[in-house]
Parts: C-alpha cells; sequence; structure tokens
C-alpha cells in the first residue's frame, strides 16, 4: 500500500498547471497553498460621529473625557467602541476609538487543489512558507498588526472561541505596498494540520486587527495570502 500512495504523490509532480514542485523526498510533495484576497474599507471602521475629526482632549482642553464631554456636545456610545484620550502620531492628545476589523475567506483544499483527491491515504498537510503581498493601499490610516486565524467553515470572527490564532503580518503604514513572510504562531503548523486530515472538509481563515483612530479615515487596502504546503504520509 505505502508503494502505491508513494506513487500517486510521485505522478502528482508531473501535473502541469496545479502548483506542484518536486521535493528532494519523493514521499512529499510541495503544492501552492491557493492565495486569498482580503480588503479592508475604512468604511468598515464606524467611527464614531463625534470623531469626525480630532477631538483634543486632556488636561487644560474643554474635553477632559472623552466619554462625557461637557455639553452640549452628546456623550459618545463607549459601549459600542472603546474611547480614551491617547496621543496620536504627532504627538497630540486627542479622543480615540478602538476599532476592530475583521474579513474572512473559506479554503476548500479537496476542491481548489484537485490533485490532492487522487492520493490514497491520511494526508498529514505541512507548512513551507506562508507569505503576503500589499497590492494596493489607500488607506490614510496606519494598520496595526493583523492577525490570521483558522477557523472551522462558517465561523468568521476572529473573537469566537473556535477561531485559532495562526500567523501575524507586521504592521502596514499607511499608502505602503509591502510583502514579506507571515510570521507563524509555533503551533502554526499543528493548527493548520488539525483542519487539513480532512481535505473535503472546508474551513476559514480570518483576517483581523485592532486600531485607535481620532478621525474618520478613508481608502482601503488590499492584500492577497499565499505560501507553499507540503503533502506527506
Amino acid at each position: 500500500m505505502r508503494r502505491i500512495i508513494i506513487a500517486s504523490l510521485t505522478a502528482l509532480v508531473g501535473v502541469a498547471g496545479c502548483g506542484w514542485l518536486i521535493s528532494s523526498d519523493v514521499t512529499e510533495t510541495n503544492f501552492a497553498l491557493p492565495a486569498k484576497s482580503f480588503s479592508l474599507d475604512a468604511s468598515m471602521f464606524n467611527v464614531p460621529s463625534a470623531l469626525m475629526q480630532d477631538v483634543p482632549c486632556g488636561a487644560g482642553q474643554m474635553v477632559t473625557d472623552c466619554c462625557a464631554p461637557p455639553p452640549p456636545v452628546p456623550p459618545p456610545d463607549c459601549q459600542a467602541n472603546m474611547i480614551s484620550c491617547d496621543q496620536n502620531e504627532n504627538g497630540a492628545m486627542v479622543c480615540m476609538a478602538q476599532m476592530t476589523v475583521s474579513q474572512s475567506t473559506p479554503i476548500d483544499l479537496g476542491q481548489e487543489v484537485p490533485a490532492l483527491n487522487s492520493i490514497t491515504g491520511v494526508l498529514n498537510i505541512k507548512i513551507k512558507k506562508i507569505s503576503y503581498t500589499v497590492n494596493a493601499n489607500t488607506l490614510t490610516v496606519n494598520l496595526p498588526d493583523v492577525i490570521l486565524y483558522v477557523a472551522p467553515q462558517g465561523v468568521t470572527d476572529p473573537n469566537d472561541p473556535n477561531a485559532q490564532k495562526f500567523g501575524t503580518l507586521p504592521a502596514i503604514a499607511s499608502m505602503a505596498t509591502p510583502s514579506g513572510d507571515v510570521v507563524l504562531e509555533t503551533n502554526a503548523a499543528q493548527i493548520l494540520n488539525n483542519y487539513t486530515k480532512n481535505i473535503q472538509a472546508p474551513f476559514t481563515i480570518i483576517a483581523g486587527t485592532t486600531l485607535k483612530v481620532s478621525h474618520a479615515p478613508t481608502g482601503r487596502i488590499d492584500m492577497t495570502i499565499g505560501g507553499t504546503l507540503a503533502a506527506s504520509l
């Protein structure tokens, strides 16, 4: 049986157009992780109306408590979004809202990497490399670290207890378009393998970040997550 499985893996190397690469170990075959796109738009941030522009705060300012401004200014809903008096990128103390944004996308290896279906046996999927590319960025604010999560099919919230932190994209400056490697969690391989034992079962990747804004930003950022995985027995 093992000879049959090894033969199946070796045969897959010759499949054109499927992203297969020859490995030095014939029992292990590399394949491209299906590229996934994520877009975070400023309209997703839901900045409170009270922060459409910078609001100076703190000692000596009219506003000392961002959640309880002096009348007749209506108080913002600090239950919906945490608002505090913090230093902005220019060193000024202003009211800043903590905003969490995320986007999810499904992965179905059985459908997206059909060559895997010809392998007989239980596969072990290893991580060779996970990388990212920022394709376009018109955001007028810096983006903090973007956290990647892996979750069961249907889970789209990074705060869901079933979502597991998988890796991190380093902070991205406003308008910048970097690329590089995702900083993986020490147990990233185990997390991914838990979801790929059955390649017919789709799972979800979630990208999320939490940033503080003192005014309504504009623009959007488009990024792609990809990389190389390896199938072995």
